[in-house]
């Protein structure tokens, strides 16, 4: 793998099974790439609003705010990226504020099949690769199934409209969507059966029915091991039961039998569950084939999240990039 193979595109779109982390995985690629002094946009679109809570910041809006050096974040909502289209198009800004606070807007992005994933994917391009005001956009999508009926839509559009203003926008986010060079997917997974397999079924998907290849899969929330030194790996191996626990803490606070059992508990469950992460962790691999790099990124005990963790995942990400 390559830092050069993430840092060099203009657009990353991050996907996968709701509720594995993907917005904190856009927010730590952010982080990560700010730190080499390009101008990063992290854009979540309608529907999702945990970006701004994870950067501590307020609720974002359809302008790009700056929450780190380097770093952007907004929020993208078809009608506003409707709005936009016909400020810069038809330069008919006097119109724009009634056919905002009109039902208009609603009915237009809602009149034909797919305009509004290609609007608010319009409005990264346009920021990106139209305007040039950023180096990097990272596009924080809804779950994978909407992902790939999202990435799918310029397509589908062209089929029912293939000509007309709006067809020649939709057939240049088409272009860059498909450019390898400037665009790439990232999945997020955890090590669990049925996020596995939803990566592997949307890997599928988006060979089959988009024509785009993920290109990185963020395993996240993974059990480090107990101690990088295998000599210490291997004696705590040897610690069948709690009773061969308690000879060896004669230096520390007296452990009654109560507290030995909870932390040999608590120890054995620990590393059956690492042990099962493992094994989806290959299934994972073994299903990929090759065809996309696996980033491992652990899970963070902890009380909560804040900025350090971002700093430390982003660190994650760079070491294994």
């Amino acid at each position: 793998m390559s830092l050069d193979a993430i840092l060099d595109r203009r657009l990353l779109i991050i996907s996968g099974k709701g509720g594995v982390g993907k917005t904190t995985i856009a927010a730590a690629l952010g982080v990560m790439a700010a730190r080499h002094d390009l101008r990063v946009l992290v854009a979540e679109i309608e529907g999702k609003n945990a970006l701004s809570s994870l950067l501590a910041a307020p609720p974002l809006t359809s302008e790009p705010r700056e929450l780190r050096p380097g770093l952007w974040a907004m929020h993208v909502s078809p009608e506003e990226a409707l709005s936009e289209y016909f400020e810069v198009q038809f330069h008919a800004k006097r119109v724009v504020k009634p056919l905002v606070t009109s039902q208009l807007v609603y009915y237009v992005t809602h009149a034909a099949p797919g305009l509004r994933d290609i609007l608010m994917l319009g409005k990264i391009w346009y920021q990106v690769a139209r305007k040039g005001e950023f180096d990097l956009a990272i596009l924080d999508t809804p779950a994978a199934g909407h992902a790939v009926s999202m990435l799918r839509s310029p397509e589908g559009f062209l089929e029912a409209v293939p000509v007309g203003t709006l067809a020649g926008h939709a057939r240049r986010v088409s272009d860059w969507l498909h450019d390898p060079e400037q665009v790439a997917v990232h999945l997020v997974s955890l090590a669990e059966e049925t996020p596995v397999k939803e990566t592997l079924e949307t890997t599928r998907l988006l060979e089959e029915r988009v024509h785009m290849n993920v290109d990185r899969v963020h395993l996240n929330m993974l059990y480090p091991p107990f101690a990088e030194d295998p000599a210490v790996n291997a004696a705590l191996d040897r610690l069948k039961t709690p009773r061969g626990l308690r000879p060896r803490t004669k230096d520390a606070p007296p452990l009654s039998d109560q507290r030995a059992q909870a932390l040999f508990a608590c120890g054995e469950f620990y590393r059956d569950r690492r042990a099962i992460q493992q094994e989806h962790r290959q299934t994972l691999i073994d299903g990929l084939d090759g065809t996309a790099s696996v980033i491992d990124l652990p899970f963070l005990f902890g009380d909560g999240f804040a900025g350090k963790e971002l700093d430390l995942l982003a660190d994650v990400i760079e070491d294994q990039a």
